[in-house]
């Protein structure tokens, strides 16, 4: 059976990716020169953050184009695993943006400079605002692609909150070192997100069971199934981080009609496990005495 990708989705994907590149292009600027005016280092790290999510939503905006593209003779299954490609380069770019960030803040640690706290906090109150707007408008999505673009605009507002803490704690305290030690928790939060995104997009590209999916269970409600005596080779995977597939080989006796057991599978499969993408093979069981078609397992 074949799978139907929602174009209208993605259309809707790459609307929401454009508004929030627009924003954080804007607002990049702003920040960059306030943190080399501010020499604040929380400043320009979240600047340096902000360049990175520029590039994350670029790429976005193109898989999610590329989504929309139907399947090719060279691409029989379309163009899915392009938001997990981009997902895994985005997740992997937020940790090369950690690394820059923590060899930085060592760097002020050991060799502390003065902060203008006031634009730091003026600065870090308006970055706060314009990246949970940027959020809100990405929030919601579950495929890859979008996840990351709202993982990185999530840590970009996690930085504007790390600066705005950081101009507070030295108006109070004239004790300039808060600024890095405030963007060493920061890179944490960004590792620990980073990872999530990771995982999950290596886990479709290693074509794992998708988490949702019990191939146990399945194999259970289809052996209750009229008409199926036996199942091997069954197999469920991810084609995308929303489009799932499932083969297997289903074995009949005799007396049944295999597209009259396939279509009872298959509604099962798209019933209670939600998956329309399916290819199964029938096989006719062999016995020395013909038994007639069994009925669903007690």
């Amino acid at each position: 059976m074949g799978h139907k990708h929602d174009h209208s989705d993605s259309l809707h994907d790459i609307r929401a990716l454009q508004r929030a590149l627009l924003i954080t292009i804007a607002f990049f600027f702003v920040e960059l020169i306030a943190g080399f005016l501010t020499h604040s280092l929380a400043l320009l790290s979240d600047a340096g953050h902000m360049m990175s999510d520029i590039f994350t939503l670029i790429i976005s905006m193109y898989a999610a184009y590329l989504t929309r593209k139907a399947p090719t003779a060279e691409r029989t299954y379309g163009y899915f695993r392009t938001e997990v490609l981009a997902a895994l380069f985005n997740g992997m770019t937020l940790w090369l943006m950690v690394g820059f960030i923590y060899y930085e803040a060592f760097h002020r640690l050991m060799n502390p400079e003065p902060v203008a706290q006031n634009g730091v906090i003026v600065v870090g109150a308006i970055g706060l605002v314009v990246n949970l707007f940027s959020a809100w408008m990405l929030h919601g999505h579950t495929d890859l692609n979008l996840r990351a673009a709202y993982t990185h605009v999530m840590m970009d507002a996690l930085g504007s909150i790390a600066a705005l803490l950081s101009g507070i704690l030295i108006a109070i305290t004239k004790w300039y070192p808060f600024d890095p030690i405030l963007s060493l928790v920061i890179g944490l939060l960004v590792l620990y997100s980073s990872w999530t995104l990771i995982r999950d997009s290596v886990h479709i590209l290693m074509e794992s069971t998708p988490k949702h999916l019990d191939p146990a269970a399945i194999r259970t409600s289809l052996l209750n199934c009229e008409g199926v005596a036996n199942i091997h080779d069954l197999h469920v995977w991810s084609i995308g981080s929303n489009s799932h597939a499932l083969s297997a080989h289903i074995i009949i006796p005799p007396s049944c009609d295999p597209s009259t057991v396939r279509n009872r599978v298959e509604e099962i499969l798209r019933t209670d496990f939600h998956l329309s993408h399916t290819t199964l093979q029938m096989e006719i069981q062999q016995l020395e005495i013909e038994q007639p078609c069994p009925t669903p397992h007690a």
